[in-house]
């Protein structure tokens, strides 16, 4: 019931309200921006409380005790404006969804000093042009606790049966693109089928599967696997286009500030010719960063301490060294690599120039329990977590 009122909803938002498409999937996605988008909103529950405050004849002891009755912000956001005594300057408009985004873009977009009280000064006036109904609905949008019983998978399968479209197609496009914003439109325009990798645009990652032992991975596998260590830091994409260079996380957040040695060093990959080192125009590599230090993994605390820096000195870089541990390539030269077997991909890799703080992967194939256990054993005498094994066939899977 939920999939099909949905997907009548978007069907509503014909060709005049086309803008409002993208914005209501995020939303319903318990999503403001798309994934690794560079805006956040960085609005706090205090901040809610005093806006609310300021709009209602209710103090900020009154505002605190309805929510420990109720436990819902968005229900506290529904009974203030509905006892807000102030009003708009200007002729108050219905709320449209394209508005309503511009100005949560205005607030993320807010910085710097004296940010705080600009953007609870937006977050006002947002909420004074508001009915109570669409002030309990907005903050918990902006809370992140919608809580209306959607998953981005059921908005998936509203978007397929919407716009008519294979359910499968609609995943493998958001495993590539990371962005039901613009799947929906796509998929509104019939053009899933256009949808290709490209730099400095982060895809969902490859995830491993556990086994418990060399033997149940031999049994399963009975053929020789491709053998790394599993590293203990955080796994990021790293994305070169012309002159720009990208860090992408887990989450498909940009993190390129974080490791500007990082970037810089991505700058200098090369390709190995029988004659001479060449220029990379593009790639997109995954891998790993870690703290690392006299050839030994450091903690995964120190990089978190590094992580937690604001301000990135010379000395904070200094004590806390990095590498970035590439192991696979989903895109090279213009052509994405993700159909290839992760054999080709390693072949690519072995002839591209890293220079530290950008290091390729060791691995070895592996055929026997023994020579599992070996490698094992060297990866914990290292520092690092276990293995990672990988059928020398197989392509890269987005998710």
């Amino acid at each position: 019931m939920k999939v099909n009122n949905l997907s009548d909803y978007l069907c509503s938002l014909n060709d005049d309200h086309e803008e409002s498409l993208p914005i209501a999937v995020l939303f319903f996605s318990n999503r403001i921006f798309p994934q690794g988008s560079k805006f956040v909103m960085n609005i706090g529950f205090s901040t809610i409380i005093k806006v609310l405050s300021e709009i209602a004849t209710l103090d900020s002891n009154q505002i605190q005790k309805i929510y420990l009755q109720h436990g819902d912000i968005g229900a506290i956001s529904e009974y203030a404006v509905s006892k807000k005594n102030v009003v708009s300057l200007f002729q108050q408009q219905p709320l449209r969804l394209s508005s309503i985004y511009e100005r949560l873009k205005e607030i993320a977009d807010t910085i710097g000093s004296g940010s705080s009280k600009d953007k609870k000064n937006i977050l006002k006036g947002l909420l004074i042009d508001s009915s109570p109904l669409e002030a309990k609905y907005l903050i918990k949008i902006i809370n992140g606790e919608l809580r209306i019983g959607l998953t981005e998978g059921l908005v998936e399968i509203a978007i397929s049966k919407a716009f008519r479209q294979d359910l499968r197609h609609v995943r493998d496009v958001m495993l590539i693109s990371g962005d039901i914003s613009k799947v929906v439109l796509l998929a509104k325009r019939n053009l899933l089928h256009t949808t290709l990798i490209k730099p400095l645009t982060p895809i969902s990652y490859m995830l491993a599967d556990v086994m418990f032992s060399s033997e149940e991975i031999i049994n399963y596998y009975k053929k020789p696997l491709i053998c790394e260590f599993k590293y203990d830091g955080i796994r990021a994409q790293m994305h070169k286009s012309g002159q720009q260079i990208r860090l992408f996380s887990r989450n498909l957040s940009d993190i390129t500030n974080a490791f500007p040695e990082l970037a810089n060093a991505a700058m200098n990959v090369k390709l190995l010719s029988s004659t001479s080192l060449l220029d990379i125009e593009d790639f997109i590599l995954d891998g790993e960063v870690m703290a690392f230090q006299n050839g030994k993994p450091l903690h995964f605390q120190e990089l978190q301490k590094r992580l937690h820096k604001k301000n990135l000195t010379e000395q904070i870089m200094a004590e806390t060294p990095l590498v970035y541990v590439v192991f696979d390539i989903m895109y090279f030269d213009g052509e994405s690599l993700i159909k290839k077997s992760i054999k080709e991909r390693k072949e690519i890799l072995s002839n591209m120039s890293f220079k530290e703080p950008i290091i390729n992967s060791t691995y070895k194939l592996v055929n026997s329990e023994q020579d599992i256990i070996a490698m094992f054993e060297k990866s914990k005498d290292i520092g690092h977590e276990g293995l990672v094994l990988k059928d020398p066939d197989s392509n890269y899977h987005p998710g």
